[in-house]
């Protein structure tokens, strides 16, 4: 661990105020060159069989087999190596200033971004993955240069400040890659953009509303890794690919990267598993989606 923090009290403050912060150059370039390394490999079939994997051909090249995937979700469950870099003494360095002593890392994404793919609509991932006490914060890793040409993340500035989950509806917008998004929040007009240089990363809250736009170059990726992490405090009811769970449900597949975990009566599980998925709408979202419609015609 370095001698000077790698985040101040300012810039925790900071994440408190605006709901994100930004730190560069947090991982080193030789890690960077491994990550994708790694990620190339699990979309290559070479750690294993998991949902999703189309079959790859040697002469395939590297480019052809990533632009078949937006990303692998929970990659941490096919890759050891990705699952210990959630321990990454960097990540958790920053995730305990603005999460707490005791983190857990639950949830992970090798997002894989090609040219002319869609952009992501509004949304906060805490509608996704609830805690109990807000603690939800998510590392979002730049692997490759984040601009606004290629799709960087952007954000609403204090959205989380509230407390608010927005409501969600279909977009039907094909430069969309989500099925879903937020409407009738306010602040839209505060939008800004988090251009990133590959190595570093954005840390922000559960509730801020953010999304991204569509990757405008003519070729190469715009590839990100992402963690999720949370107070070990919190219970987590959370399904990996949005399936309904009971409020009382409490996810106990995960990583203590910080501290202990507080609920050792509890038997821990493991019940995640990698999944890799192409451009567009999982079919369990648009499931979601129509659930929530159909509650909005039957209130």
């Amino acid at each position: 661990m370095a001698n000077t923090p790698i985040v101040s009290e300012a810039d925790a403050a900071f994440y408190r105020e605006n709901g994100y912060l930004v730190v560069e150059d947090l991982i080193d370039p030789a890690s960077i060159e491994r990550i994708l390394a790694e990620g190339l490999a699990v979309c290559r079939g070479e750690r294993g069989p998991l949902d999703g994997l189309v079959p790859v051909t040697p002469e395939e090249s590297d480019d052809a087999v990533l632009a078949r995937y937006v990303t692998c979700t929970h990659v941490h469950k096919s890759s050891p190596m990705l699952r210990q870099f959630m321990h990454d003494e960097r990540l958790v360095e920053v995730a305990g200033m603005l999460v707490g002593e005791n983190v857990k890392s639950f949830a992970s994404q090798f997002f894989i971004k090609h040219a002319g793919m869609p952009g992501n609509a509004w949304h906060q991932d805490e509608n996704f993955v609830p805690t109990r006490d807000r603690s939800l914060c998510t590392a979002w890793i730049a692997l490759d240069e984040a601009t606004e040409e290629n799709g960087c993340l952007r954000m609403i500035p204090g959205s989380h400040k509230p407390g608010v989950l927005y409501p969600m509806r279909p977009h039907n917008n094909p430069n969309l890659d989500r099925a879903e998004e937020c409407y009738d929040f306010p602040g839209l007009e505060t939008a800004v953009s988090v251009p990133l240089k590959s190595g570093s990363a954005v840390f922000f809250s559960g509730y801020i509303l953010h999304s991204s736009t569509t990757n405008r170059r003519r070729s190469g990726f715009r590839r990100a890794l992402l963690y999720q992490y949370a107070r070990a405090e919190t219970p987590i009811a959370y399904s990996a690919r949005n399936l309904p769970v009971s409020n009382y449900y409490d996810m106990r597949d995960f990583e203590l990267v910080r501290g202990v975990d507080p609920y050792t009566w509890k038997a821990r599980t493991d019940e995640m598993r990698a999944f890799l998925r192409a451009p567009g709408p999982m079919v369990e979202d648009l499931a979601l989606s129509d659930m929530r419609e159909r509650e909005k015609t039957t209130a």
